[in-house]
């Protein structure tokens, strides 16, 4: 439970970053000497996570890599089990992803529906996501093949949604090699059948992991 003070100061410093005022953000952060950095707001979310949803890049980098240096914790899950590195992903936000990894993110994380930061990736069509995950990872042996809770793959949702350079890199195969021209049928029609489904949902990724069955 947070102090007062803590309680705050954690409010204090969400504003300063949704306003971009860094050195307000900082004051906060050095007078609470850093006690509120893994404060956890609703839904179990850091201000680490939260900086993940700033809207303009050069911002959220900027915070993101601000509460990196003053300690968050960068593989901090909230509530439904989601670390920065898996809205980043989802969000298709590269920078971000790419500070998230280089201070040592966890790409194997899954969420409580059994999804990793690849999951996310792959349903959003973020091939330039996947395709980083992807090589940074390769080495460490990163588990393309990982099923959700309900027996999906990140490859088997590239697939099956039409994400064809998702596909791609996921497979490390390239242009018509990959299932040919069966692949570009089925992008065809499984987009125009979820479309609507996707559309009305509050998050496309997670209600898209959740309840639909790809098989």
């Amino acid at each position: 439970m947070l102090k007062a003070e803590e309680r705050t100061g954690t409010k204090i410093l969400l504003e300063a970053m949704s306003q971009d005022k860094i050195h307000l953000a900082r004051f906060v952060l050095d007078a609470l000497d850093g006690g509120i950095v893994d404060s956890k707001t609703e839904g179990a979310q850091t201000p680490l996570i939260s900086s993940i949803f700033l809207p303009d890049d050069k911002v959220r980098c900027k915070f993101v890599e601000l509460l990196l240096q003053r300690g968050a914790s960068v593989n901090h899950q909230d509530a439904d089990g989601r670390t920065a590195l898996s809205y980043a992903c989802e969000k298709g936000y590269l920078d971000a992803v790419k500070i998230l990894v280089r201070n040592s993110a966890d790409p194997e994380i899954v969420d409580v529906w059994g999804n990793s930061a690849l999951m996310y990736a792959a349903v959003g069509g973020h091939s330039h996501i996947v395709d980083f995950l992807v090589r940074a990872f390769k080495r460490l042996g990163l588990q393309i093949d990982r099923q959700n809770k309900v027996g999906n793959s990140a490859v088997h949702v590239a697939k099956f949604l039409g994400h064809v350079d998702c596909f791609f890199a996921l497979t490390n195969k390239k242009g018509h090699e990959a299932e040919g021209c069966e692949l570009f049928i089925l992008r065809l029609l499984c987009l125009d059948k979820y479309t609507h489904l996707l559309q009305n949902t509050h998050s496309m990724s997670s209600q898209a992991l959740q309840k639909i069955n790809f098989k």
